[in-house]
């Protein structure tokens, strides 16, 4: 398949969905789901993006709507970090304990602020109006390129960006190497997702596979985001040094969830096997 053709159809389609999401979110910022849909899309288009550069050339137009659409993610993203917080910590923390309450009062506080500035933001006429344009022609390598070469190139690069942080990210001592491989692997999972359908190996199985060890990485980083905050909010704000339930309750959760990324990334060959043989050429 000829990567203009592809890469056309394929953004057509997210355009569409980024669309019906925007509006969805416009209209009730406060829905979780919402939110989360829109978040993903936006990454999702991001991702398409990449692809259409690293396949076809970069063209200007598309450079100014993906800092749009990176900007829009900004607010989002600290929402949807609030939204998240609230929920783990509804599913762990224990009741009865009152510096948990404490940080959990602000974390509640944190999604109310959040879904104002996000509310006022999805209102303004620029965000409404905002679309992904579809230029017109191959771009700067040619029309005839065939996609899935260069595509398989392309995540390739991917995964070795996501395989050198894997050393430091199996400490469980370093969380900020674990966050940077969680970036990179998101960043390959997204584009492996818009490429999928020009590998005939490649099935929606694949694309649960890499789901599954991107939400584990989000769960740690999750984790590791809440017991920062919990600690310095203990501290800074409560004059507490002795860990509150929240934060003994998610050393557990965070702990029991490492493991599981050792025993699924820290074996001989085990992140070749996350990332398996269906996107090679």
């Amino acid at each position: 398949m000829e990567a203009a053709a592809f890469l056309a159809e394929s953004g057509r389609t997210r355009s569409a969905r980024f669309r019906e999401c925007l509006r969805r979110a416009a209209v009730n910022p406060a829905s979780d789901e919402a939110v989360h849909d829109l978040r993903v899309v936006i990454r999702r288009v991001l991702a398409w993006t990449a692809v259409r550069v690293a396949l076809l050339g970069p063209h200007r137009r598309l450079s100014e709507r993906r800092r749009s659409l990176k900007a829009l993610m900004a607010p989002l993203g600290k929402l949807r970090d609030a939204h998240v917080k609230r929920d783990w910590i509804r599913k762990v923390v224990p009741e009865g304990d009152e510096p948990s309450y404490q940080y959990s009062v602000q974390v509640a506080s944190d999604v109310l602020r959040w879904e104002a500035r996000v509310r006022k933001r999805l209102g303004a006429r620029s965000t409404r109006r905002l679309r992904v344009p579809f230029p017109k022609g191959a771009g700067g390598r040619g029309g005839r390129l065939e996609a899935a070469v260069p595509a398989a190139e392309f995540l390739g690069e991917l995964e070795r960006e996501v395989s050198k942080h894997l050393a430091a990210a199996l400490d469980p001592a370093h969380p900020e190497a674990l966050h940077r491989m969680r970036l990179a692997f998101k960043k390959y999972r997204y584009a492996a997702e818009v490429l999928l359908p020009l590998f005939p190996k490649a099935t929606e199985e694949t694309a649960k596979h890499l789901h599954d060890f991107q939400t584990l990485l989000g769960t740690i980083h999750d984790c590791d985001v809440i017991l920062a905050e919990a600690s310095s909010f203990r501290r800074g704000i409560l004059g507490r040094e002795k860990e509150c339930a929240l934060e003994i309750a998610f050393r557990a959760f965070r702990e029991k969830s490492f493991r599981e990324f050792q025993g699924v990334a820290g074996t001989a060959g085990g992140l070749s096997r996350v990332f398996g043989t269906a996107f090679r050429s």
